[in-house]
């Protein structure tokens, strides 16, 4: 994950994508990430797969990081939107890459895109 992905969404304030969630209480995007993997990893050995079934658990495992890391209920709609863009735009992707490793390539892609989305919708 690289924090050189910045946008401007407000003129006193830059977003990066290491800290996209700041604003929900999380300094570090590395932890959802980790925490993604290792809800996935949870049944045994993962594999990516370019499936619309891997990713449905690849957002779940997401949902569920986010859930249990950021101090807040539910998931905001901003949150929500960036997850289902970055989701489509993963998908995209590796659409063709079913040798893509899950740990260093799909869910870091992943999570930047969420990321990158979040600076974007956020309030």
């Amino acid at each position: 994950m690289s924090s050189d992905t910045t946008r401007d969404y407000d003129a006193d304030e830059e977003c990066t994508t290491t800290e996209s969630f700041a604003d929900h209480g999380l300094d570090d995007g590395s932890v959802l990430i980790s925490r993604t993997y290792n809800r996935i990893a949870a049944d045994g050995e993962p594999k990516f797969e370019p499936t619309p079934e891997f990713f449905d658990t690849l957002e779940a495992a997401f949902i569920w990081a986010y859930i249990g890391t950021i101090d807040e209920p539910g998931v905001p709609p901003h949150v929500e939107a960036a997850i289902e863009d970055a989701r489509e735009f993963t998908r995209r992707e590796f659409a063709d890459d079913s040798d893509a490793d899950l740990q260093t390539d799909v869910i870091p892609t992943f999570y930047q895109q969420i990321a990158g989305f979040h600076c974007a919708y956020r309030d």
